[in-house]
């Protein structure tokens, strides 16, 4: 089955993806979604991408918004849902699957280890409206790019105690009322969430409001918030930055500051928050034992007053990636520069870079 509409979802971060690693998916065509939470307060590992979603969303509390971290394309089967034997397909099952980075585990509505929920992490089922407006656009993109329908199962039960299931806390958990069929999960198409779905016993993402994420997508929303933005209407979206440059560049122990765009400087400010990613293809010949350095740095926009950060170290040829979401504030601009220490002192060849990611300009 050959991929449908768009594949990679506007302004997400790909630093994690596995579609093209040894976790890679089967190809399908999404016509429903599945909501997890991350129960933790990080974006996780998956161990490597074994058990990515589709997607991540981070909640930027102080911004107010999610940022995304897709792991597949939009048309490949993740790998966030428990699949057994002899019984129906789930991970491959046409199904977009989305994990939420926080908890909702009730016992965890106001505080989780000394954080505070809706200042250090967020309680899903009581996430405040612009949360759920941000998971609003996903839905409402997904719907204009890829026919997901804007609709959602009536039943969310609580992780917690919830009257719908008396006596057996968490609610959600296990073999609830709320969990499909076979039959019912292979005719379903919509959102529904991980405690629905059949094979699996998560009760994610517990009472978590989604009949209010579908009002946002549908943009009907009755209360006086800033909807979610529209493929059409991407105002609160970020730039993507995009530049290479396939010159050869000779390394060696002094530092180079690498062109990108705006006369050099990867970026100017001000760039009140970003994701990007500088890649670098170095000499595949070139000795394990060499040590390639790069750090990001700032300046005036007149390129005075350096002010650098941390080095970042790597070893030998062949791809090395160098991570960078430090604000960069008004009148100052960002640069990056590298250099190698060969064993022998000898000038190590830079055959690209590349720099990439997602960038907030407002």
């Amino acid at each position: 089955m050959a991929k449908q509409g768009p594949q990679k979802i506007p302004g997400a971060s790909q630093k994690y993806f596995y579609g093209d690693g040894s976790y890679s998916g089967s190809d399908m065509e999404v016509n429903c979604g599945v909501i997890h939470t991350t129960e933790g307060r990080t974006l996780p590992s998956y161990n490597g991408g074994s058990i990515a979603p589709t997607v991540t969303g981070v909640p930027d509390i102080a911004a107010k918004r999610i940022r995304w971290y897709q792991h597949y394309d939009v048309d490949e089967s993740a790998r966030a849902l428990a699949n057994k034997l002899g019984g129906v397909s789930t991970n491959t099952a046409n199904a977009f699957q989305i994990e939420l980075v926080g908890t909702c585990d009730d016992s965890k509505a106001k505080t989780w280890d000394g954080k505070r929920a809706g200042v250090d992490y967020l309680h899903w089922p009581t996430a405040p409206d612009w949360a759920l407006a941000e998971v609003g656009w996903l839905v409402r993109w997904l719907y204009d790019y890829h026919g997901v329908p804007m609709t959602c199962v009536r039943d969310w039960l609580a992780y917690g105690k919830d009257s719908r299931r008396p006596g057996i806390t968490p609610a959600s958990y296990g073999a609830s009322p709320a969990r499909m069929s076979f039959a019912e999960w292979q005719a379903f198409k919509g959102w529904c969430g991980h405690q629905h779905v059949p094979e699996n016993d998560h009760g994610d993402p517990g009472s978590m409001d989604f009949a209010r994420v579908i009002q946002h997508a549908k943009g009907d929303s009755d209360q006086p918030t800033t909807p979610a933005p529209t493929p059409a209407q991407e105002t609160d979206m970020p730039s993507a930055l995009n530049e290479s440059n396939p010159i050869d560049v000779d390394l060696d122990s002094d530092w180079t500051a690498l062109a990108f765009k705006d006369e050099g400087a990867v970026l100017a400010g001000p760039v009140p928050a970003l994701d990007i990613t500088v890649t670098l293809y170095v000499d595949v010949a070139t000795s394990p034992d060499t040590k390639v350095q790069g750090r990001f740095y700032l300046t005036g926009l007149d390129g005075s007053s350096p002010s650098g950060y941390l080095v970042i170290d790597k070893r030998g040829g062949g791809g090395h990636q160098f991570a960078h979401s430090v604000p960069v504030p008004a009148g100052k601009k960002l640069w990056f520069e590298v250099r190698a220490i060969s064993p022998d002192g000898k000038p190590v060849k830079l055959l690209h870079r590349v720099a990439s990611g997602p960038y907030w300009t407002a």
